[in-house]
């Protein structure tokens, strides 16, 4: 019995305190400005501004393209697949991992000179989301720039980073991928294939071996709480998918102990590095490549420039944009190649 009403408030009070505050050692909280356009290209501008020529240079760019003979430019879904008889084929590949409005300007660019470019939106970049917990939570204007490449008539693609989402989130990075695709396409885009983000030796795979048949060899990764990452698990033509962009392809005499020893460089994978690019692109002990020749843009009017035909290995290192149209326009006929643009490279003001 409670003598008092005070007394029994006090009771009642002990009680819930007890049960809802068993101790006071909860962590601080901790507070970050949310997303925001503005202080988000000022970051990319912070980041990527010694590294970006301004957008004239790849309005040059298509321009030099256009005028080589025997060139034709297509969309990568149809890369593989389109006739090179008396032609070379190449596709322009524009992995956007950090600047979303950069690679809309070039898609639109392209729109009035008649070319179909490809475009592959990154889904764990921060201007595409964040993980909130079990919620990943789109930034909104996703939407929009979507429609802005549908509008545009490019190949919009999604740049694979599941791998990062069992690393650094352990989440299931193959129904985050899914869950992307399908979403894009409830916006209406027409969603052919993806493009893997950064290379195997900063995951320890490359992203694009959670595809069915793309697993370069046998062996468990793992994430940091040591679960195994499911390689080999999902169908691409299951979700309606025709192709992987980076169109690595498993080697068939494959060194593991000298795979694994690449793979577990991961501070070496650099694409400012001679020695690494020439081996990531030529002499790679993890995979093969099923196209020819493969043109990075990686500075100011910097290219990286990679391939082999009939046994015949070209390499040549930070070439201007007159040399690598050179080389482009010496290509054998039937050759097919792709040229890798990232558009914060190309973001420059005029």
């Amino acid at each position: 019995m409670f003598r008092t009403m005070r007394d029994m408030k006090l009771s009642v009070t002990g009680k819930l305190r007890r049960l809802v505050f068993p101790h006071y050692d909860y962590p601080s909280v901790k507070v970050v400005v949310g997303y925001n356009s503005a202080n988000y290209f000022e970051q990319v501008h912070a980041c990527y501004g010694h590294l970006t020529n301004p957008f004239w240079y790849y309005r040059q760019l298509i321009g030099e393209l256009l005028n080589i003979s025997n060139l034709k430019i297509v969309p990568l879904y149809e890369l593989m697949s389109y006739p090179v008889d008396g032609t070379r084929v190449v596709g322009l590949r524009h992995d956007m991992d950090a600047d979303p409005t950069a690679g809309l300007r070039c898609a639109r660019y392209l729109a009035k000179k008649g070319i179909c470019g490809s475009f592959f939106i990154l889904h764990t970049a921060p201007y595409y989301g964040n993980f909130c917990g079990d919620y990943f939570v789109r930034n909104p204007q996703v939407a929009e720039w979507v429609l802005g490449f549908i509008v545009s008539g490019c190949e919009l693609g999604v740049h694979n980073d599941c791998m990062r989402i069992y690393r650094d989130y352990e989440k299931d990075g193959a129904e985050a991928l899914k869950a992307e695709v399908e979403w894009l396409r409830s916006n209406g885009a027409k969603i052919h294939g993806t493009v893997a983000h950064n290379s195997g030796p900063t995951y320890g795979a490359e992203n694009s071996e959670i595809f069915h048949g793309r697993k370069l060899w046998h062996r468990d990764v793992k994430t940091a709480s040591a679960k195994s990452i499911p390689l080999g698990s999902v169908s691409e033509s299951a979700i309606g998918l025709t192709y992987e962009g980076s169109f690595a392809k498993v080697k068939q005499d494959i060194d593991v102990t000298e795979a694994k020893r690449f793979f577990s460089e991961s501070r070496e994978a650099d694409i400012s590095s001679k020695g690494w690019m020439y081996r990531y692109l030529l002499e790679n002990p993890c995979l093969d490549w099923a196209l020819d020749y493969q043109f990075w843009l990686i500075n100011r009017n910097e290219w990286v420039v990679a391939g082999k035909f009939e046994g015949k290995m070209l390499f040549e290192w930070r070439v201007g944009l007159g040399r690598m149209v050179e080389l482009l326009a010496a290509l054998p006929l039937g050759s097919r190649s792709v040229l890798v643009v990232h558009p914060e490279y190309v973001r420059g003001d005029r």
